[in-house]
């Protein structure tokens, strides 16, 4: 896994290391500004892409992209050398991670550098341009409105609209060596390497999962820490009712995929209130809570197999990525395995 140091270097980081940039049938080695240009198109809305330097034989132009949809959010990566360009705006946000190099913006009146692994950039949805001394980096493109869905989810009944509205819709760098800040980059590119590893092991991520959210959650931590931290007034107190009318919502639809915005927004409390009822009720937070009815939702199928039914579909159709991990958990929470108790099931059937 990714380790950031203190003070990481412009080019700390090799190619390899760079998430997306291998996954099979969005990855491509490019020859010309004009191909790059194509590629990222079908993400990113680019206008124009040229390089910085002209390419001769003894330097030839070399670049790599990649790129996935993950929920509402495209995600783009790209490795080369230096680019400038612009992007048309539309209905979406960029929120720019640069792994080396560093990048100059121009967004309306504003300009802005972002510098690897010293900063991260917003952009809400305008027109910029850019150029950059060494292309390589992730581009994450998203509705600004989420920034403010979630936030304000996150944040609680007590947040404040305005702020989150304006945090949606103007351009923010962000510092890596504000306090607490190492600490959100490195979950951050953690969570994208794993998702890299996961695409490339499977081929694909179960929407059960809802690795949209936790990413999505983790750039509005990166973004907005001091809203987020904002306790002037306390949540009230959350109520049995309400807590009583969530697990029944989370019973009748735990085989569907659940995020954590989710609860957060049925509930009406801000993630730490929600965590804080939930483990005082359950002795676990909420989403360890639907882990656990999932478990019970494995179980059924397995006392009711049909004839395609294994153990490893089961695993699958219940969010788990191993099925060691699936029947790990099982096992701690019923005393047998999965596929003990689904060849029980099927030899009792046999016997009838």
């Amino acid at each position: 896994m990714l380790t950031i140091p203190d003070r990481w270097g412009p080019c700390c980081l090799s190619e390899p290391r760079l998430p997306f940039l291998n996954l099979p049938g969005t990855s491509a080695q490019l020859g010309d500004p004009v191909q790059v240009a194509e590629r990222l198109a079908t993400l990113l809305p680019v206008r124009s892409c040229d390089t910085q330097e002209r390419p001769s034989p003894a330097r030839p132009f070399r670049c790599h992209t990649g790129g996935l949809r993950l929920g509402p959010l495209s995600l783009v990566a790209i490795w080369g050398p230096g680019l400038r360009g612009e992007v048309d705006g539309i209905a979406q946000a960029s929120f720019i991670l640069p792994y080396r190099g560093q990048g100059h913006f121009r967004l309306g009146r504003s300009s802005l550098r972002n510098l690897a692994g010293r900063t991260l950039l917003y952009l809400p949805p305008e027109p910029w341009r850019t150029s950059n001394d060494a292309m390589g980096g992730i581009t994450i493109r998203l509705d600004p409105a989420l920034i403010r869905q979630v936030g304000l989810t996150m944040a609680g009944p007590r947040a404040a609209p305005e702020a989150w509205q304006a945090l949606a819709t103007h351009p923010l760098v962000v510092e890596l060596e504000q306090p607490s800040n190492p600490v959100r980059f490195e979950r951050l590119y953690r969570l994208m390497l794993f998702i890299d590893g996961l695409l490339l092991r499977q081929g694909g991520v179960s929407d059960l999962l809802r690795l949209d959210d936790l990413l999505l959650r983790q750039i509005v931590e990166v973004l907005a820490p001091a809203l987020l931290a904002d306790r002037a007034a306390p949540d009230p107190e959350v109520s049995d009712c309400a807590i009583d009318a969530l697990v029944d919502w989370i019973h009748a639809h735990c085989h569907e995929p659940i995020s954590l915005s989710e609860l957060e927004q049925r509930s009406h409390y801000s993630r730490r209130s929600l965590q804080y009822a939930f483990k005082a009720r359950f002795g676990c937070g909420p989403m360890q809570y639907l882990r656990r009815q999932r478990l019970w939702l494995a179980r059924r199928r397995l006392e009711d197999p049909g004839p395609e039914c294994n153990v490893s579909s089961i695993a699958s159709a219940c969010g788990y990525l191993s099925l060691a991990s699936f029947s790990r958990d099982f096992q701690r929470r019923f005393g047998t395995s999965p596929s003990n108790m689904l060849a029980q099931r099927r030899w009792s059937w046999k016997g009838k």
